[in-house]
């Protein structure tokens, strides 16, 4: 099922399988990626509670081993609960359960709340812990924003623009796993260009960039949509080749390393939760 909301010119759409949000618009003008199973069947997949991919699909917490074959964890393929709406706002609730249990070894709370306020929509993410110890999880954002095509406009014409000039190398992918040598990219750059190859070798993913926005940007078109997202130590940008979106995705975590332990309590990147974990990020849009 979809729910939608509408406060002045913003409108979106979010399904309760995922708590994806599938349709954002300003002015009438989609930004959300439509989901064209030629290219990608998603549009704004939730990572929780790992992001990215565990070595050989499986790992291990207190001497127990636990099965995680799928990419980004479990909670992009379960129902949400709208727990609230209001005018402005959607709230859902992903609870832990019998067979999140079975793949993860905590009782939780995971509420993912879309909120329109001026002229941006907020995206809340809320982890909550309840058992008496800490709790181990990553959680990342994969919204995909259209990059529309034309006979005048090409992929080449969008870029990704920092709010910082950043000299930073990146992340190299190996079968779905990172190595730990890194790629130089930027330097005292803030423009990533896009266009149909830039994404061969997988997602682009930077840690500890000094940039908390970013904006995706056309050359022949007025056309914007901007990212904010304090605070996540990670920012990735991945789509298809020759596909006509990009996705921005802030994280706290990562795949595995090809080298990786399998101890949960030794993930690179693994956050822990004593009692609540909140995560925001705010998406403005230029017609």
């Amino acid at each position: 099922m979809e729910y939608k909301i509408k406060k002045g010119n913003i409108e979106l759409g979010v399904l309760g399988k995922g708590a994806e949000l599938v349709s954002l618009k300003k002015d009438g003008t989609e930004f959300v990626w439509e989901r064209d199973p030629k290219f990608w069947g998603k549009s704004s997949p939730v990572l929780f509670p790992f992001v990215g991919s565990i070595k050989d699909g499986k790992y291990k917490y207190n001497g127990k081993e636990y099965s995680m074959e799928t990419r980004h964890g479990f909670a992009r393929d379960n129902d949400f609960e709208l727990v609230e709406k209001g005018e402005d706002f959607l709230k859902f609730l992903l609870k832990s359960n019998e067979a999140t249990l079975e793949k993860y070894p905590f009782n939780f709370e995971l509420y993912l709340t879309y909120k329109i306020e001026n002229e941006k929509v907020d995206v809340i993410y809320e982890v909550v812990n309840l058992d008496k110890d800490e709790m181990y999880f990553s959680i990342g954002a994969h919204p995909a924003f259209a990059t529309p095509i034309s006979d005048e406009i090409k992929l080449e014409d969008y870029y990704l623009e920092l709010n910082e000039k950043e000299t930073a190398s990146i992340y190299q992918n190996e079968e779905a796993l990172l190595i730990r040598e890194k790629k130089a990219y930027l330097e005292n750059e803030s423009i990533i260009n896009l266009g149909e190859h830039v994404f061969d070798n997988d997602a682009i993913i930077f840690k500890g960039l000094n940039s908390n926005e970013v904006t995706i940007k056309c050359k022949k078109s007025s056309r914007e949509l901007k990212v904010e997202y304090d605070n996540f130590p990670y920012i990735a940008f991945w789509s298809v080749p020759k596909a006509p979106f990009v996705c921005i995705e802030p994280w706290y975590g990562q795949s595995d390393f090809t080298d990786a332990s399998g101890e949960l309590t030794e993930k690179e990147g693994i956050e822990k939760v004593k009692d609540r974990f909140t995560a925001k990020l705010s998406i403005s849009m230029k017609v």
